[in-house]
């Protein structure tokens, strides 16, 4: 992977890499209000089918200056993938079980927009 990763005009640049995980730091909005992006992976025995699989987390932390409060502190999200370690596994499997969470919160013509009834509201 690149090390540097520019998405929306955002610039993520590496702070560390190393063999489990890496993490990019987006600091247009100031030092103190970073976007941090962190991913990780590792190697687990998945527990309902047994089967040695890996688990790879993507997290984008977005800091916020919370003026009520007076604190900063950051809205967090992270998809985590699992996926067994096995050659009937391809990148469009895993591309289907993202794009359907996508579907899901997406807010134009194509998706659900369901963004606000999960995570403001908190409905099931």
């Amino acid at each position: 992977m690149t090390n540097d990763l520019t998405i929306d005009t955002l610039s993520f640049k590496l702070a560390f890499s190393d063999e489990k995980g890496s993490k990019r730091i987006e600091t247009s909005r100031g030092v103190t209000l970073p976007e941090v992006m962190t991913i990780r992976h590792r190697e687990i025995t998945d527990s309902a089918t047994k089967l040695p699989s890996f688990n790879s987390v993507l997290r984008v932390d977005r800091h916020l200056s919370l003026t009520v409060e007076g604190v900063i502190a950051p809205v967090s999200a992270y998809v985590v993938v699992t996926v067994p370690k096995s050659a009937s596994v391809n990148s469009s499997d895993v591309l289907a079980v993202i794009q359907r969470l996508v579907t899901i919160l997406q807010e134009d013509d194509t998706g659900l927009d369901l963004m606000d009834e999960i995570f403001v509201n908190h409905e099931q």
